[in-house]
């Protein structure tokens, strides 16, 4: 998820300089001894390369699926899954992250979206057997309700374990130890999640899919955004029956189909079918071929 994350990032910023160039060819970009460099000088050389033919292409992708999905994802969805994200992180490495990234928070939030349109396109073309759907159910962990400290280093989390061990109550530990995070309340208390949340760090429900209801971790869990946590276990619900839950199983196989690197060829098949049906017709002779990886793919079965 990141990974691909990341790209769509890196895509946007891209695609915005792009068409930015193209409107307002005649700047110059540079001078020399030798003669100056314009935005359009700039702007052919890039769509003639490897990497503007793919974020041509990516453009395209997102313009027809939007056409298509865009209205399956709304502001609200976007917007919860930025404030869940920006939680995780913390305002200050968040804010970090974005600056390194070269983004801003528009930018950012457009790529959530660009994502979710994708996930929303796969859904309705990506079939799911029952085999699938039976090892779905089994590997299902239901509602669990955590506890989480927020630790400024792993050192912080680390006291905070031995604190706990000596016996110092949660909340006591909780005030001496852990940050400001928005997604809890109370002495680190978060709502409700199951196997099948992908809001959570991956990191944080493993920890908390893997120990006994009371018990907290027995060393510092490194989030994949690098902080450091405490996870409490307070409770797990009871496994409701698989006809109660499939359609989150179906959303679960469906995005780790589409987070799994593997699956690009496949991805590029599905994409690939829409893309076909949407009649596009790409008009510069340097950007012919940008696409023909998907037509390939979605015309071969």
């Amino acid at each position: 998820m990141h990974r691909k994350l990341i790209w769509g990032i890196i895509a946007i910023v891209f695609v915005s300089g792009l068409t930015y160039l193209a409107v307002n060819g005649s700047k110059t970009l540079a001078t020399t001894d030798n003669g100056k460099i314009t935005q359009a000088d700039f702007y052919d050389e890039v769509k003639q390369s490897a990497a503007g033919r793919t974020v041509f292409a990516q453009m395209v992708v997102n313009k027809v699926l939007d056409k298509q999905y865009g209205k399956q994802v709304t502001d609200s969805d976007v917007e919860t899954q930025y404030k869940t994200i920006k939680a995780q992180y913390g305002n200050d490495k968040f804010k970090q992250y974005l600056a390194s990234s070269g983004m801003s928070d528009k930018q950012y939030k457009q790529s959530l979206r660009d994502k979710q349109v994708m996930q929303a396109a796969v859904k309705a073309n990506y079939k799911i057997s029952a085999d699938q759907l039976s090892q779905a159910y089994e590997n299902y962990v239901p509602d669990t309700t955590i506890s989480l400290i927020t630790a400024k280093s792993e050192d912080d989390a680390q006291a905070a374990i031995d604190a706990l061990d000596s016996g110092t109550s949660w909340d006591d530990v909780y005030n001496q130890y852990s940050q400001s995070n928005s997604a809890v309340t109370g002495t680190g208390q978060m709502p409700a999640f199951d196997s099948t949340n992908t809001s959570v760090d991956s990191e944080i429900r493993k920890a908390a899919f893997n120990q006994d209801d009371g018990a907290y971790s027995s060393a510092p869990v490194k989030g994949s955004n690098g902080t450091y946590y405490v996870v409490r276990t307070d409770k797990m619900a009871d496994k409701p029956a698989q006809s109660k839950i499939e359609q989150k199983l179906k959303d679960k196989i469906t995005n780790d189909f589409i987070n799994d690197s593997n699956n690009q060829d496949k991805m590029k098949q599905i994409i690939g079918k829409l893309l076909n049906k949407a009649n596009v017709n790409v008009k510069d002779s340097d950007l012919k071929t940008a696409l023909s990886g998907y037509y390939t793919a979605g015309i071969s079965k």
